[in-house]
């Protein structure tokens, strides 16, 4: 049980660690508190701090090792804001918490929705040849905003030629073979369903193909 008062006995930086420390107190605690914590809350050996100050330093480093979380999976590559608050969400930080993290890392232009969704969108027709409907389910695993959704499909397809993607596929196979062979034809259209295309982008492309049209 804490007391009233707890005094620091020493103070020691963790091994690997830079800018964090161990924090010995006379009850027997030991914390782990960065060093901006420890120059901003003037610990030192010999200080003493009670219960509610405790609570305080306590909070503010629970608040710090959230923000180092989130900075730790930024580092790794760019994050949307609903995929960043379920990862820490995983990790068992509390969720007001987490919210307020992802202000601070919006202010501070760390996560943008409208720059991953882009950046991802591009991503998935250059390597998959996605068309508007998978594209749209697979934004909306990242991304909880509908009209931000469809803000990006906009802006995205405005920018790559939804029948240039089609295209793509399509070269693969000669215009002969795809009109003489009606399996094959088949077999095409379908793959470019699975791909999330309209079925009048489809129609359209592969008969501008056949007819020579591309």
């Amino acid at each position: 049980m804490l007391k009233k008062k707890n005094k620091v006995l020493s103070i020691y930086p963790k091994k690997r660690s830079k800018n964090t420390f161990f924090v010995d107190l006379d009850n027997g605690t030991t914390l782990e508190i960065s060093s901006s914590i420890l120059t901003s809350e003037s610990i030192k050996e010999g200080k003493e701090i009670d219960n509610s100050n405790l609570q305080i330093l306590l909070s503010k480093q629970e608040y710090q090792n959230l923000k180092n979380a989130g900075l730790k999976l930024l580092s790794y590559r760019m994050r949307s804001k609903k995929e960043l608050y379920e990862k820490l969400l995983a990790k068992n930080y509390d969720s007001t918490k987490i919210e307020l993290v992802l202000i601070d890392f919006e202010k501070n232009g760390m996560i943008n929705d409208e720059e991953f969704g882009l950046a991802f969108s591009k991503d998935q027709i250059n390597q998959n040849s996605l068309g508007p409907i998978a594209l749209k389910y697979k934004l909306k695993k990242y991304i909880s905003s509908d009209d931000m959704v469809s803000k990006i499909l906009l802006s995205v397809y405005s920018e790559i030629e939804v029948k240039s993607i089609i295209f793509k596929i399509l070269k693969k196979y000669t215009s002969d073979d795809i009109r003489e062979n009606h399996i094959l034809r088949q077999k095409i259209i379908n793959k470019l369903k699975r791909k999330g295309h309209y079925w009048q982008d489809i129609n359209d492309s592969v008969n501008k193909y056949i007819e020579g049209c591309f």
